[in-house]
């Protein structure tokens, strides 16, 4: 089973960070306490994906509410390839001193693991922060393309095996795996082409070059709002506030597709649990302010938040579920 209950993950959530405020009284609380003297100087935050994807979209927002709270600089670097690798394995060689980000994601974080016999890096080497938040994928196509839903796909691909194509963000990465996993529980061959990153994708399917994607709403709004792109459904139950006319797999007839894609803050294991302590105490701010929530919701996106262990464990669990597909589709990048 691949599917995740949002509700259920909202509990441990909530059950998590009150048990860990809740904690400060113990001794550990006592003997580890955020920094007070973080950050003094420019902040790098790697983003392991190409400018305008939704990676790049979330860093920057949040990065600017903490160059306001801080007082100081947090500038974004945009290094995309490998499904996040190159960003991932920069991040793992940097100082672990909390002045290099990594925006953390299934790709770079969870599914590599599995996916690549040759990795520079393990999950033991990055130490978990914060999980920002989390969209539910989409399959969207061109505006021409000739189909009206999830079932209309499965009959093209039927019809012409192997001759649909699908665009992702690189080998290896949510959107290749969301594919993946479509073609497991539907039955049909679809071709994957891969891009160094979803905006190139993106271009070549409104061009005709490609015929799908699946991709976020943060990444396609702005194009479906132009008429260029169009959505054919949300992964798994729950339709999106912001196109609530646009169904769910669920109700077009393909069960447990519930893919999120999450979003979270990671930096080098080693870092100082107080410096670790102050990302997360002050992400966790800037998730409650009154504008991000308002864009949070306006790109699709549920705010998150909680402790480093919650995220740890969400990472955990991603790691299994995308092992699983990945050996499934027999999928190879070495």
């Amino acid at each position: 089973m691949f599917l995740r209950s949002r509700a259920l993950m909202a509990a441990l959530a909530a059950c998590v960070f009150c048990t860990a405020l809740l904690a400060t009284g113990s001794a550990f609380a006592q003997a580890v306490r955020p920094a007070t003297d973080y950050p003094t100087r420019v902040v790098r935050w790697v983003v392991p994906f190409t400018p305008g994807a939704s990676n790049d979209v979330i860093a920057r927002l949040l990065a600017q509410k903490l160059t306001e709270m801080w007082g100081q600089q947090v500038v974004i670097d945009n290094r995309g390839g490998a499904g996040g690798l190159i960003g991932a394995e920069i991040v793992v060689k940097s100082t672990p001193d909390g002045y290099t980000l990594l925006l953390a994601n299934p790709g770079a974080n969870a599914i590599n693991f599995s996916l690549r016999a040759k990795i520079s890096y393990r999950a033991e080497d990055f130490a978990p922060v914060i999980l920002l938040g989390w969209s539910p994928i989409m399959l969207v196509t061109s505006a021409t393309f000739p189909a009206a839903g999830v079932k209309d796909v499965i009959a093209l691909a039927q019809a012409k095996p192997g001759q649909l194509s699908g665009g992702s963000s690189g080998t290896g990465g949510s959107s290749h795996l969301a594919l993946e996993f479509f073609k497991l529980q539907a039955g049909v061959d679809i071709l994957h082409v891969p891009y160094k990153g979803a905006t190139p994708a993106i271009t070549d399917m409104i061009g005709g070059q490609v015929s799908l994607i699946f991709t976020t709403s943060v990444t396609a709004q702005p194009l479906i709002n132009a008429g260029k792109l169009k959505a054919l459904a949300v992964s798994g139950n729950k339709r999106l506030a912001i196109y609530p006319a646009v169904p769910t797999t669920e109700e077009q007839g393909l069960t447990g597709f519930d893919v999120l894609i999450w979003f979270g803050v990671s930096v080098p294991a080693g870092t100082p649990r107080p410096v670790v302590l102050k990302l997360n105490l002050d992400l966790e701010k800037t998730l409650q302010l009154r504008e991000v929530r308002e864009r949070f919701a306006a790109l699709g996106l549920d705010p998150q938040g909680g402790s480093p262990e919650r995220f740890a464990a969400l990472l955990r669990e991603d790691t299994e579920r995308w092992s699983k597909v990945v050996k499934a589709a027999n999928v190879r990048t070495d």
